[in-house]
C-alpha cells in the first residue's frame, strides 16, 4: 500500500525535475505569497495539516485561528507572507508556481494551468513535457491514498475540508499516520 509521505517524496522529485527546466523563469521565492489562497484538501491532507498545526508554538496557532476567522481570500497558516507549516503543506501547494498539466480526456488534449508570475499570459510560452508538471498520476495516488484513510477511520472519501476549517478544527482528525 502506498503512504501519503511516499506521495510527497515522489511528487516534489518530479518538482524539482521540472523546476530544473524552468530555473531561469521561476520566481518562487520566500516571501512570494500570490498563490497562497485557501484552498481545500481531501481528509488525509488536512490530518496531515492538522497534525502540523498542533505542533506549532501556542502563540502561532492563536495567529493561524485568527487568520481563519477571517473573510480573506488568504490561506489562513500564511503568516508574515510564509507557511506555517511549509514542510507539512498539500499537494496542492507543492504544485503552485509551476505550469501544471492535466489530461482532458473528453477533448483529447491537455490542459495547462500556470502561474501568471512565472509565466504572464502577455507572453508565448511553448509548453514541453519536460516543463510541465502532469498532476494527474499524483492525484489518483492521492484519491486511492485517502480512500484507505477515510474508509479506517469512517469518513466520507469524497469530501473536501477547506483550509479554513482545518485552521479552526478544536476536536482533533484522525492521525494520518506513514
Amino acid at each position: 500500500m502506498q503512504t501519503y509521505p511516499d506521495l510527497i517524496t515522489a511528487l516534489d522529485a518530479a518538482i524539482a525535475a521540472t523546476a530544473e527546466h524552468l530555473r531561469d523563469r521561476l520566481q518562487c521565492r520566500p516571501g512570494c505569497s500570490d498563490c497562497c489562497k485557501g484552498f481545500s484538501v481531501l481528509a488525509v491532507e488536512a490530518a496531515v495539516m492538522q497534525q502540523a498545526l498542533a505542533a506549532l508554538a501556542p502563540a502561532t496557532r492563536a495567529r493561524i485561528l485568527a487568520a481563519a476567522g477571517q473573510v480573506a481570500e488568504q490561506c489562513p497558516f500564511l503568516l508574515d507572507d510564509l507557511c506555517a507549516i511549509y514542510p507539512h503543506r498539500p499537494l496542492i501547494c507543492r504544485s503552485q508556481g509551476l505550469a501544471i498539466a492535466y489530461i482532458d480526456h473528453e477533448h483529447e488534449a491537455i490542459e495547462v494551468s500556470a502561474c501568471p508570475i512565472n509565466f504572464p499570459t502577455d507572453e508565448e510560452y511553448p509548453f514541453s513535457e519536460e516543463n510541465l508538471l502532469f498532476m494527474d498520476p499524483f492525484n489518483d495516488r492521492l484519491a486511492a491514498i485517502n480512500h484507505d484513510f477515510c474508509v479506517k477511520n469512517g469518513l466520507p472519501p469524497a469530501e473536501r475540508i477547506p483550509f479554513r476549517a482545518i485552521a479552526a478544527l478544536t476536536a482533533p482528525l484522525p492521525e494520518a499516520s506513514p
